[in-house]
């Protein structure tokens, strides 16, 4: 399931998993933790509609109950029992996911679209006068956890840490440490909205009627933001790698609304953000196919990227014929992601940005040599390098540095650290970004 080469193409090492196993394959996220990976459309709609049959809840997660599992793991950050909306079923998830729609709904399209070009051109302008870029790691890592900084009202040094922190939590990169680090980020933060609430989405998580503790807060935000990065990421990054390898080579086109809106869609599916994740627990046995059984309380990663794939193929002309949004790229059943709309919106903002402001822009290499880093939970691209004809910058305010690299973060301190001033990292970007590209 995981590989330590960089590998060209993700989906055929799903179809080699298929043709061995069936649509329901035995994994190993890394050495020593196991489960179950489904691959088929139907069943995987199905399980996940299926509350008596099956939970989110990691508490049912047999061999990390049973001591199995150390907390040392890269995957328990990722799949460990918490309060949020995405590990918990019923009444409770109800709770907390209405905390988060309502909380993060009230930031408009319009406003999330404009704080999404604001960031968009300062990145662009970090590289644009160079002529080549890796948009994958110079732009499509970075923005999304910039846009999601400013709408929780987040200070540039929290935001920050937090950012190092997210990123090292998907790749796995000590992920033990970022986890605590992610997490005193945002009880910082909440802490101060306490004191000074603002017009953003944590001040309304602490002030909403579903009462929730300090904990719940920082749960509810942590999963927000994760969860929103580095799915979005994948996207921003796919469609603009789909823009620039389609066969009209033509990524003008895609200029306007309908055209991206359209190219966003076949994105999502043949080519999901979110490849393995989240997971789901068996209450009892369930047959897996081929004779095989998945025992109570393994677990079963929804894999969202190969499901998509594999029922677009099969159904490709039905598909073509009209806008259809069948697909599974956000989820399914009552933990559908409930910020998809959001993550559209940040996308084609940012892509818009980026063709309008690089007009001739193409790929550096030929798209058969881009590689990926398959891991437990993910498959996660290594880079997208472009080319274009330099162009001046909107900001004379450029930063060093190029690539985002997961980095040390600061050491904890016996309190948290109070901000020294007010500003949004939005407020001084350039300095912002030189942080934190260049990991200081």
């Amino acid at each position: 399931m995981y590989q330590e080469e960089p590998h060209p193409d993700p989906y055929a090492v799903y179809a080699q998993m298929r043709e061995e196993y069936g649509p329901v394959v035995p994994v190993e996220l890394e050495p020593g933790v196991r489960g179950w990976l489904v691959t088929d459309y139907n069943t995987l709609i199905s399980w996940c509609r299926d509350t008596t049959g099956f939970t989110h809840d990691p508490r049912l997660w047999k061999d990390y109950a049973e001591g199995r599992i150390d907390d040392s793991a890269a995957v328990v950050p990722m799949m460990a029992p918490r309060p949020n909306a995405l590990f918990t079923d019923g009444a409770e998830h109800q709770r907390y996911r209405r905390a988060i729609s309502d909380s993060f709904g009230a930031v408009s399209e319009q406003h999330l679209a404009s704080v999404t070009r604001e960031v968009a051109d300062s990145l662009v302008d970090t590289f644009c006068e160079r002529g080549e870029s890796d948009l994958l790691n110079e732009f499509a890592r970075l923005l999304p956890l910039l846009v999601m900084s400013v709408v929780f009202g987040m200070d540039e040094e929290r935001a920050l840490r937090f950012a190092r922190a997210s990123r090292d939590l998907w790749t796995g990169v000590d992920a033990e440490r970022a986890n605590a680090e992610a997490e005193r980020a945002l009880s910082e933060t909440v802490s101060d909205k306490h004191r000074a609430p603002g017009d953003d989405v944590t001040s309304r998580l602490v002030q909403h009627r579903a009462a929730l503790t300090d904990e719940e807060v920082i749960m509810q935000m942590l999963l927000m933001v994760t969860a929103a990065n580095e799915p979005t990421a994948n996207l921003v990054n796919s469609t603009l790698r789909a823009a620039l390898t389609e066969p009209d080579r033509n990524p003008e086109r895609y200029r306007t609304d309908g055209e991206l809106g359209a190219l966003v869609d076949r994105v999502l599916w043949q080519d999901p953000p979110i490849t393995n994740y989240p997971v789901i627990y068996p209450r009892v046995d369930v047959p897996a196919g081929g004779g095989r059984t998945i025992e109570a309380g393994s677990p079963i990663l929804l894999g969202f990227a190969a499901a998509n794939r594999f029922f677009a193929e099969e159904n490709a002309d039905h598909i073509a014929e009209s806008a259809n949004r069948a697909h599974v790229a956000w989820g399914a059943g009552p933990h559908r992601c409930p910020a998809r709309d959001q993550a559209v919106t940040i996308t084609t903002a940012a892509v818009r940005t980026v063709l309008h402001r690089l007009p001739s822009l193409r790929l550096a290499v030929p798209p058969e040599e881009l590689r990926w880093n398959l891991t437990g939970l993910s498959w996660v691209p290594v880079s997208l390098p472009t080319v274009f004809e330099p162009q001046a910058p909107l900001s004379h305010a450029t930063v060093e540095g190029t690539h985002w690299s997961p980095s040390e973060s600061p050491r904890e301190t016996s309190a948290p650290k109070r901000p020294t001033s007010g500003r949004s990292p939005l407020s001084s970007l350039s300095s912002f970004l030189g942080k934190l590209l260049r990991g200081s």
